[in-house]
């Protein structure tokens, strides 16, 4: 696993954070004025919702259930115009009623396509605004961040996490806005209309409520003990393929299946209890929310039957209608808690793991009063350097730990620097701490005699052209792998650049030229080729130091006298390091630098190397056996 790296970084610490949720809310402020309007529709949909009861009681009352016809159809006396006149103001009334709901569904209709909408772009301006500040702050981390942390985790924050956090703002939070909303609202209608009736429908809440608080405490327990079963599971299956090959090497797979059966089934047990849980919790609220409505008819059915329904004076048969159909409406939003909190459970964690990662501080960043690079002369300055990319391992007393050793050399303007050494002898380090990748423990690295912590990184960076052993490139056109952004380039710079390292040839034979497409990491290119498109590219920013780390190894012969051509060329005029493994391709440096076990054991150009019978001419004999055998 990626070193630093730590499972359990990925599990939710927290189930409820009210700070987290300020903090996420936070990225709503700048859409505050959108907020208020989608609150304010959310308002205005409660109310319309609970129209509708109050419609149905007047339509039952006054049109279906009239008195006044009633008294007529029993009274012998009364005439049939009578009957007809009173029978046609019931029929006028229903239509208007009907009439009344219609309107009332188109406009609920209206209001709510304009609350998603609304609440919908909300949700994707703050999850654009969220992704840009994740995005901007890893570019910002160090090589050091990046070694520690897996790149498919940070993925997974910039895409899946965020995208749970939309979900919140958009199904979460203005859910339980919306359903707070229309609690108030309900209870309001209820207590205008009848407050006796309210209090009745309103008896089993405090039991709902007890209900509610065991859910929770049960729910969040067995919430993350679910999240931290899938993560484990997802970190063993991870490490488990990426060592396939010493699994069945060793012929371990019925082990490793028996393992994987056991993770997955504390899993399995787990959510199960989580089911179990929610399994409880709905078929609760709902026998209590169907208590509301027994007790409603209950109450009233007794005190019809004991007054009479004339003389009690409690409610009409509309008045029950409606009462039921507010209760519904009551108990719905609170049924509804469960889905609400799980998807905040949820968004707790991601959030958490998003705002974990943005609170990391960038280890190396400008310091107060850093100056903008001028342009460099070149001169290189290693003081002292001591390295370790294990900065906990050095500090506690591990020696084997440092990388390089008191490092200490001087490269003059314009100056050609080889450093040569065995694997693991420390060269490419030195070229991450010269574009300060990485920061030295101990010592100092001077560009024209002044700290490189003294300059701005960007600046910094900006003059120094490296290209590494595997030049990456782009999934793009080769126009922009060579361009990098830089509008200021020109096709014509671009094609100069590219014929001025030998690299014009073969563009032109692929098919559409610069425009052709290079593939991820430009896997369709030959390993020459990438070397070739970035001196390019190195040579088109016009760097003042130019830092080659072992540029002409892995490839043919023919392609490799096309690249030492072009580092010639390169090297024309610039301070440059160049590592490499071919001794061959060094002959020509002013100065070669051997290195062993992190420390500079040889310094000289090639025949003083030679002449010394040292380290230098052990490697270059070396070679020239595994050539010529």
């Amino acid at each position: 696993m990626t070193e630093g790296y730590h499972i359990d970084d990925e599990l939710p610490q927290r189930s409820y954070d009210g700070r987290l949720m300020r903090r996420l809310l936070s990225y709503t402020r700048p859409y505050r004025n959108s907020m208020l309007a989608a609150t304010g529709l959310l308002l205005l949909l409660s109310v319309l919702n609970n129209i509708t009861p109050l419609l149905i009681m007047r339509a039952v009352d006054r049109y279906i259930n009239n008195p006044a016809r009633a008294l007529l159809e029993t009274d012998n006396t009364a005439d049939a115009e009578a009957i007809n006149a009173v029978m046609a103001v019931d029929a006028r009334g229903l239509t208007l009623v009907v009439a009344a709901l219609g309107a009332l569904m188109i406009g609920q209709a209206v209001v709510r396509y304009s609350q998603v909408l609304l609440v919908s772009v909300i949700g994707q301006k703050c999850m654009y605004d969220m992704r840009l500040e994740l995005f901007n702050h890893i570019q910002r981390q160090p090589l050091r961040f990046i070694d520690r942390n897996p790149v498919g985790r940070l993925l997974n924050r910039i895409t899946n996490d965020i995208e749970k956090i939309q979900q919140t703002i958009v199904g979460g939070v203005v859910a339980v806005i919306s359903d707070m909303l229309t609690i108030v609202v309900v209870l309001f209608v209820m207590l205008y209309v009848n407050w006796q009736l309210a209090l009745v429908a309103l008896c089993p809440v405090p039991f709902i409520l007890a209900t509610s608080v065991i859910f929770r405490k049960y729910a969040q327990h067995s919430f993350l003990e679910a999240r931290r079963k899938i993560a484990r599971i997802t970190a063993w299956m991870q490490e488990h393929i990426s060592g396939m090959a010493i699994v069945q090497l060793f012929g371990r797979e019925a082990f490793a299946y028996q393992e994987f059966k056991r993770r997955n089934a504390a899993h399995r047990d787990e959510w199960l209890r989580q089911v179990r849980n929610f399994a409880v919790y709905f078929p609760t609220v709902e026998f209590f929310s169907s208590l509301s409505t027994a007790l409603i008819i209950l109450y009233c059915g007794v005190i019809f039957m004991m007054t009479g329904a004339e003389q009690s004076g409690l409610a009409s048969v509309g008045t029950i209608f409606a009462f039921i159909l507010l209760a519904e409406r009551f108990f719905g939003p609170i049924r509804a808690l469960a889905d609400r909190y799980n998807l905040l459970l949820e968004a707790m964690a991601a959030s958490e793991r998003v705002f974990t990662l943005l609170d990391t501080a960038p280890e190396i960043q400008d310091l107060p009063g850093s100056l903008e690079a001028p342009r460099f002369e070149g001169m290189i300055d290693f003081d002292g350097v001591w390295f370790a990319y294990d900065e906990e391992s050095v500090s506690n007393g591990k020696e084997t730990q440092w990388i390089l050793r008191d490092i200490t050399f001087h490269v003059q303007p314009g100056e050609h620097v080889a450093v040569v050494g065995h694997t693991g002898a420390g060269k490419s380090t030195l070229l991450n701490l010269l574009a300060r990748f990485y920061e030295c423990q101990q010592g100092a690295i001077r560009i024209d005699n002044r700290d490189i912590r003294d300059y701005q990184l960007r600046s910094l960076r900006k003059q120094i052209g490296i290209v590494l052993q595997e030049p990456f490139l782009f999934s793009g056109t080769i126009e922009a792998n060579i361009r990098l952004g830089n509008a200021a380039l020109t096709m014509e710079r671009i094609r100069e650049c590219a014929a001025y390292v030998n690299a014009d040839g073969f563009i032109e034979r692929m098919p559409g030229g610069y425009q052709y497409h290079v593939g991820e990491r430009g896997g369709n290119l030959s390993t020459g080729q990438r070397q070739l498109i970035a001196f390019a590219r190195t040579i088109a920013h016009d760097p003042a130091i130019l830092a080659l780390d072992e540029a002409t190894s892995n490839v043919d012969s023919e392609t490799e006298h096309l690249i030492q051509k072009a580092v010639e060329k390169l090297l024309r005029s610039r301070t440059s390091i160049v590592i490499a493994h071919r001794l061959s391709t060094i002959r020509n440096a002013d100065r070669i630098i051997v290195m062993h076990h992190g420390r500079i054991r040889e310094t000289g150009d090639h025949e003083e190397l030679l002449a010394r019978n040292g380290l230098y001419r052990t490697l270059y004999e070396l070679q020239y056996a595994e050539q010529t055998g």
